[in-house]
C-alpha cells in the first residue's frame, strides 16, 4: 500500500496509511515480518489466543515461515496485518481478502490474541479503519464479516459498525461444528454511518 495523497475530512487527523502501516488512534496495523513469526506460532497454537470461538489452526514455525516467503498474506486482494498498540505492542491480527466469486465483496476477520487486551474497544477500532481503507481505497461495494452465534461481543461490534445481520450458516471450525452469524455492510449504509466520517481515509 503506497501513501496517496489524503485530504482530511474533518479537523482532526485520527488515521494515516503510509507504506504498509495503517495508523489509528492507539493503533498500528502493519504487514507481518519475520522477526513476527516465533510469536505467531505462539498464538497459532494456544487456545487462550483464539478465545472460545474459534479452534486453533496450530501451524508450525516452518508453516507459518512457508505463509510469509510465498507472499499469500500480502497480495493485491489478500492482506494480513499484525494488531500493535501505538508504543510496539503486538495483541493480535486482522486480514481482509475479496472474495474471488465477486470482486466487489471484501471479507474481513479479526483476532485479538491476548486476553488481557480485549473489551478495551481494540478490535472495534481496527476493523473501523480497515473498512475505511476498503471503501476510500478500493472498489468496494460491500465488507462481509462472519462471528460464532455465542459471540455476543463480536455481534455488538458488528452492530455499531452498521453490519446487518443476513443469515445464520452452518461451518466447520477445525472438525468442530458451529453455527455462524453473517454480517454485511453495502457502500450506501457505510457513508450514511457518522462513526465513518471525519477522518482521513
Amino acid at each position: 500500500m503506497n501513501r496517496e495523497p489524503s485530504a482530511p475530512l474533518g479537523e482532526t487527523e485520527v488515521m494515516t496509511i503510509f507504506g504498509d502501516r495503517i495508523f489509528t488512534i492507539r493503533l498500528q496495523l502493519r504487514r507481518i515480518e519475520a522477526d513476527d513469526l516465533q510469536l505467531l506460532t505462539e498464538w497459532s497454537n494456544d487456545p487462550a489466543a483464539w478465545g472460545d470461538y474459534l479452534t486453533p489452526k496450530r501451524l508450525s514455525a516452518d508453516q507459518l515461515e512457508n505463509r510469509l516467503r510465498s507472499g499469500i498474506w500480502w497480495t493485491e486482494r489478500n492482506k494480513t496485518f499484525l494488531i500493535e498498540l501505538r508504543q510496539g505492542t503486538p495483541i493480535g491480527t486482522i486480514q481482509f481478502w475479496i472474495r474471488q466469486e465477486d470482486p466487489g465483496t471484501a471479507v474481513i476477520a479479526v483476532k485479538i490474541a491476548r486476553p488481557e487486551e480485549r473489551g478495551k474497544g481494540y478490535g472495534t477500532e481496527a476493523q473501523k479503519y480497515l473498512i475505511l481503507f476498503l471503501f476510500n481505497r478500493l472498489a468496494i461495494k460491500q465488507v462481509e464479516m462472519s462471528t460464532d452465534v455465542n459471540n455476543l461481543a463480536q455481534q455488538r461490534c458488528l452492530q455499531k459498525l452498521g453490519f446487518e445481520l443476513t443469515q445464520a450458516l452452518p461451518y466447520a471450525d477445525k472438525q468442530v461444528q458451529r453455527v455462524g452469524y453473517l454480517y454485511r455492510l453495502c457502500r450506501q449504509r457505510f457513508s450514511a454511518e457518522p462513526m465513518y466520517q471525519h477522518h482521513y481515509a
